[in-house]
């Protein structure tokens, strides 16, 4: 979705000279950035960064934190496609009569304040015809809303840091991008799900073959993990942190209440997550077939094994990088073990 009027291919110049496209993806504990030439045909990964949030950093201090992340892989006062997403971003899938583009803006002016929770008057609006829907004479519409005031308080954080804001796309839709670069095309009329594990929260994204049809985003991420392990056992946040990556060892008892207190937060998510599969099957009639996962959560294979077991499917994984070059002064290796924290970056990268 794109939530600016005005946009164009997004041009920007690093310090070797190279024309790239920049996805900026500013998540609640780390910032990513993913700079993709896209010269001749060709995708080559030319730089990346993922920069920790310190904890307890405010709005007022994020644009220098921006700043820093371009300027440490030598990205100066580029542009950037930007990745928005929260409790203050909407998603819905409708059916309206068919009609052209500009026939469903001003019907939207009218319409759309049945189908978000939001003031029509403080919210920026966009939307898609997906085609045809089953209904004679209907269509099938992707509708997204934002608050004003968060959109414009990010692109104000962008362009403090010396940054213009070229794209804005809502992050599971990024997510989606990516996989389909680097992936083939889904089999028409089957479910496929796409799970982003982040730090606060955890998007659903569910497909039926190519085309997106359900999306939810679940306010449990990583972060309630450490908030439940530091309340539930007293210890410092760093300490928390550290847990959630590798379970303790050596202390049983230690050990018991980490893996127990781990086990109730991501069952809460886990019961979210059945019960949007469970919308999506009774109202498309279809079952999921797969569900494919990114995110810094997927690195804990006690995390990933749980809901695994739980939703009775394997979470499958794919390699954003699939079909991009990567840059001779880059190590494919050390892409690899950060690649799933890369997604939405590599799928805004990948918007023109």
């Amino acid at each position: 979705m794109v939530f600016l009027p005005d946009f164009h291919i997004n041009m920007t110049k690093n310090m070797n000279n190279i024309v790239d496209v920049v996805g900026l993806d500013i998540g609640s504990s780390s910032i990513k950035i993913v700079a993709l030439n896209k010269k001749a045909g060709e995708k080559i990964l030319t730089a990346y960064n993922i920069k920790t949030i310190p904890s307890g950093t405010k709005y007022s201090g994020m644009s220098d934190i921006i700043k820093e992340a371009f300027e440490e892989i030598g990205l100066c006062s580029p542009e950037a496609n930007l990745a928005v997403s929260g409790p203050e971003v909407i998603v819905r899938f409708i059916n309206l009569p068919k009609m052209d583009k500009s026939q469903l803006k001003e019907a939207l002016t009218y319409e759309a304040e049945k189908y978000i929770p939001f003031n029509f008057n403080e919210v920026v609006l966009d939307s898609l015809i997906l085609g045809d829907a089953q209904e004679s004479g209907q269509m099938n519409v992707l509708l997204a809303a934002a608050k004003k005031e968060y959109i414009e308080s990010r692109i104000k954080m962008v362009e403090r840091a010396g940054i213009k804001v070229n794209i804005m796309d809502i992050a599971p839709f990024a997510m989606f991008n990516s996989f389909f670069n680097a992936e083939k095309s889904l089999k028409q009329g089957e479910g496929y799900a796409f799970l982003g594990l982040g730090h606060t929260q955890t998007d659903v994204l569910i497909s039926t073959g190519n085309a997106p049809c359900f999306m939810r985003q679940i306010q449990i991420g990583g972060k309630n993990v450490i908030e439940e392990l530091m309340r539930g056992m007293g210890i410092k946040e760093k300490k928390a942190q550290g847990f959630v990556l590798d379970v303790p060892n050596k202390d049983q008892a230690e050990k018991e209440s980490v893996s127990r207190i781990i086990t109730e937060v991501i069952e809460g998510l886990t019961r979210e997550i059945q019960l949007s599969f469970g919308y999506f099957e009774n109202r498309y009639n279809t079952s999921i077939s797969s569900v494919y996962c990114c995110g810094g959560m997927t690195y804990r294979a006690e995390t990933i094994n749980f809901i695994k077991q739980k939703l009775g499917v394997d979470l499958l994984r794919w390699d954003p990088f699939e079909k991009i070059k990567i840059s001779e002064n880059l190590s494919k290796s050390d892409i690899d073990t950060v690649a799933a924290q890369l997604t939405v970056g590599v799928g805004l990268a990948l918007r023109d």
